[in-house]
């Protein structure tokens, strides 16, 4: 529950092989954090896209065709801000704000 209440992930199992503690971002608050360090929004994109939620993900991505159809699915919605949070990773365009010296 902390995961979705509060973005922080805990392992406190001290189990290498569990995911590590880690903080996740809401698409909002990632682009706000860039915005008070200073930089200047270029894009926010969704890296996977909603593609990684398929069961058969591994053969899909093995067939050619497929992993074609599964690539132009992720670029179809990597701007859409309603599906930001399907994609397991973000990625941020920026640049230093030229009001910051």
């Amino acid at each position: 529950m902390r995961d979705l209440k509060g973005g922080q992930h805990r392992n406190p199992t001290g189990c290498l092989e569990y995911f590590t503690t880690a903080f996740f971002h809401h698409p909002e608050e990632l682009h706000a954090e860039v915005t008070e360090a200073g930089f200047e929004i270029i894009e926010l994109l969704g890296v996977e896209g909603p593609a990684w939620l398929a069961r058969d993900f591994e053969r899909c991505w093995a067939d050619p065709d497929r992993r074609r159809q599964l690539l132009e699915l992720a670029r179809m919605v990597e701007r859409e801000p309603a599906l930001l949070g399907l994609s397991q990773h973000l990625l941020i365009v920026a640049r230093k704000s030229h009001t910051m010296r």
